[in-house]
């Protein structure tokens, strides 16, 4: 099958998916209102005392533990019978009465109702979880202050918070230009302008047609001069070079296609232009590096996360990054130190000037131990190496 024939049937089959998620998850949306269901489609009831199958007859398991997979989509039986959700909105005034009654010291009531307003209670509540009292009982918040919490500490570490995905934001992108850079360079040199259109240079075939489309897509919607310059001049093939196309991928799109390399000579390479001793590191790094910039980009909470990925072990680092042990051996800690340590070791790599360790230590020693300790930093992280290049 060609790959023009095998990008279309993709194509097809995304469609299909598409609408048959959109249809599932407005019958359960809605589950009394079924005029909003796509024409062909037909309505699933969700029944708590029943097997689901996906309708494309891929054989599931079944019993207790079956589910429906309707590719993105996973419903557990038995469920949806199980709350229902009754919460009202409230008032700026009365989130606030709320914070009081709970025992935080909110301040100036006019400052307080402004943040209230600017930023919002919900997204603030993720920063004030470390004021609470702990729970008891089982229950998963106390939501009860400790004595001396106070608005302007929250709002303290919530500035903190930001100024800290700005910098985090700032290297990763750099890190993310340098390995579009080499990537593209060492594919092109050893493989053609085109190399991406070559399903035989990297595993997974489906995948890499996946990748097309998407590529394929982005290239289709984008109005960069670059992009309407080639669009308008050539029309074979219609995927940009190389060095275009990488320009419109995200950061995860790029590591996906770098894993899905089949040449491990370029991938070497690129592991040592980045500093980085193996194609698996890299592979392995980059993935963690994705995660943690789509929290950036999406101004997610940063300072105290834990990331579901762990960075590989990067023996060269050892002095510098936090082990911890889980189970039977020693893994990265999965808190933000281990992620800065990794980026200062990369941007060291590029030998370019730079003020961003600085502006990093400087941010991170205005903080307090404790909220350093919910970063993952060690006590003597000041005569790290890294640290004190």
């Amino acid at each position: 099958m060609s790959t023009t024939r095998s990008l279309r049937r993709l194509l097809r089959l995304q469609r299909n998916w598409a609408v048959r998620r959109t249809a599932l998850a407005l019958s359960l949306l809605c589950p009394h209102d079924r005029s909003h269901i796509p024409f062909g489609c037909t309505f699933l009831d969700i029944h708590k005392d029943r097997t689901y199958y996906p309708s494309n007859n891929t054989p599931q398991a079944t019993g207790r533990k079956a589910e429906l997979n309707t590719g993105g989509l996973l419903i557990f039986r038995g469920l949806l019978s199980t709350l229902k959700f009754t919460k009202k909105p409230s008032s700026i005034e009365q989130q606030l009465q709320l914070l009081i009654q709970r025992g935080m010291d909110v301040g100036d009531h006019a400052t307080a109702m402004k943040w209230l307003e600017t930023v919002g209670y919900y997204r603030l509540s993720a920063y004030w979880l470390p004021f609470e009292r702990p729970p008891e009982n089982g229950n998963a918040r106390s939501k009860i202050f400790e004595s001396g919490a106070t608005l302007s500490a929250v709002t303290d570490l919530y500035v903190f918070d930001r100024r800290l995905r700005v910098l985090v934001l700032e290297a990763i992108e750099r890190v993310e230009v340098h390995v579009r850079s080499r990537w593209t360079y060492h594919m092109a040199h050893a493989h053609g302008a085109h190399a991406h259109l070559d399903h035989r240079l990297f595993s997974g075939f489906l995948n890499h047609a996946e990748q097309l489309v998407r590529l394929a897509r982005a290239v289709d919607k984008s109005e960069e001069t670059f992009i309407l310059y080639h669009k308008g001049k050539y029309t074979d093939p219609y995927s940009p070079p190389l060095w275009s196309a990488t320009e419109l991928m995200t950061l995860g799109e790029l590591s996906k296609w770098f894993q899905a390399t089949k040449d491990n000579k370029i991938k070497s390479q690129v592991g040592r232009d980045l500093g980085l001793p193996t194609k698996e590191i890299v592979e392995g790094t980059l993935q963690v590096l994705a995660l943690t910039r789509n929290i950036c980009a999406h101004h997610g909470r940063l300072w105290n996360r834990r990331t579901v990925k762990r960075l590989p072990k990067i023996k060269r680092f050892k002095n510098d990054l936090v082990l911890v042990t889980e189970g039977q051996q020693e893994e990265n800690d999965n808190r933000l130190y281990n992620i800065l340590v990794v980026l200062l070791h990369m941007m060291d790599k590029q030998a370019t000037d730079s003020t961003w360790r600085d502006r990093l230590r400087n941010l991170i020693e205005a903080q307090s131990d404790s909220d350093r300790s919910k970063m993952g930093f060690p006590t003597d992280w000041r005569t790290r190496p890294v640290w004190t290049p």
